[in-house]
């Protein structure tokens, strides 16, 4: 190791979500270092081999073990702390490198797979500039590359075209579908399109018996939450009409009926302002009381009014006008 400097990896290891792309810098670096053979042991491991030139040394040697610890070293040194927290007690970069392949690394992940898949599919540059997006495309590209790496074979490429037809209609499956594409998705392999469809009619049956009930409930609670929110803000209204000459709620001042009196019979004319002199409306059992007090008031205030006038002449005969 030059300078007994440990390498750093580019990418840290955070979970099944970037561990493809972990996997691979990791092997490209222990290759570059020729220390490849800790993780993937050559055929004849009992003795020494050459890998690339260079002896190895035996596995049961101290320079292999110093090898080994340094490998481990860089593996470690690429995972997160809830990841290495995880899986520190292996004791060798082989044991290590399986655990977590074996975690993380499955590539038949159809979860994974559908993500990606529907992720590209939802992808929109929007106000990224190019770059950035195309960063983003492809990324996801590259990683449905390593999740379903290239072949040739007939019997792959024939299941992999009907799990295409099978992605492609659970994501536009309604959402109350979810709970069954999370069920189909955890299966090792996808059921057939035709089996899928007889899944979905099946749960469209049990939706029908039990989630009506659930929505009629959904319905009702925002119908009460709603007739509550409109009383609310009628309330809130209502306190904020209050008259300033009979301290009555449900009008103004510019509308009551005491001072203005041809209001009340403008309001059998037109029917288009309910709520103009609701609190009169409410108590047109006593209109004989009611106008009495109508009288009383207009009196007083023309007795004010006269009394207010014959100050300002009083005033204007003192300063000398």
């Amino acid at each position: 190791m030059e300078g007994n400097k440990v390498p750093v990896l580019p990418v840290v290891l955070k979970g099944a979500d970037n561990y493809l792309l972990w996997a691979r810098t990791a092997k490209a670096v222990l290759c570059g270092r020729n220390l490849w053979y800790h993780v993937e042991d050559p055929k004849d491991v009992k003795g020494k081999t050459k890998d690339g030139g260079k002896e190895m040394p035996l596995k049961d040697s101290v320079e292999w073990f110093q090898e080994d610890q340094t490998v481990l070293a860089i593996l470690h040194g690429a995972l997160d702390l809830s990841v290495l927290e995880s899986y520190s007690y292996c004791e060798s970069a082989k044991e290590l490198w399986e655990t977590l392949k074996n975690v993380f690394g499955n590539t038949c992940n159809l979860t994974r797979v559908f993500e990606v898949k529907k992720a590209i599919n939802c992808l929109h540059q929007g106000d990224l500039d190019f770059n950035t997006f195309f960063g983003k495309f492809r990324s996801l590209w590259a990683e449905l590359e390593m999740l379903r790496p290239a072949t040739v074979d007939a019997e792959v490429l024939n299941e992999r075209r009907e799990q295409d037809k099978v992605f492609a209609l659970l994501m536009v499956l309604n959402p109350a579908f979810n709970d069954l594409i999370k069920h189909l998705l955890r299966a090792t392999k996808l059921p057939s399109l035709e089996e899928v469809c007889s899944q979905i009619q099946k749960e469209q049956g049990s939706l029908g018996l039990f989630g009506n009930k659930g929505s009629d409930l959904v319905m009702a609670n925002k119908g009460e939450a709603a007739v509550a929110n409109k009383g609310a803000y009628g309330g809130e209204d209502r306190e904020v009409w209050v008259c300033e000459h009979c301290k009555r709620k449900g009008h103004l001042k510019s509308k009551c009926w005491i001072l203005y009196p041809h209001l009340k019979q403008s309001r059998s004319k037109d029917q288009r302002k309910p709520r103009a002199n609701e609190a009169h409306a409410q108590e047109e059992a006593g209109p004989s009381d009611r106008e009495k007090e109508g009288v009383a008031m207009r009196a007083s205030a023309e007795y004010v009014k006269k009394s207010d006038l014959d100050a300002l002449i009083k005033a204007l005969k003192e300063s000398g006008y």
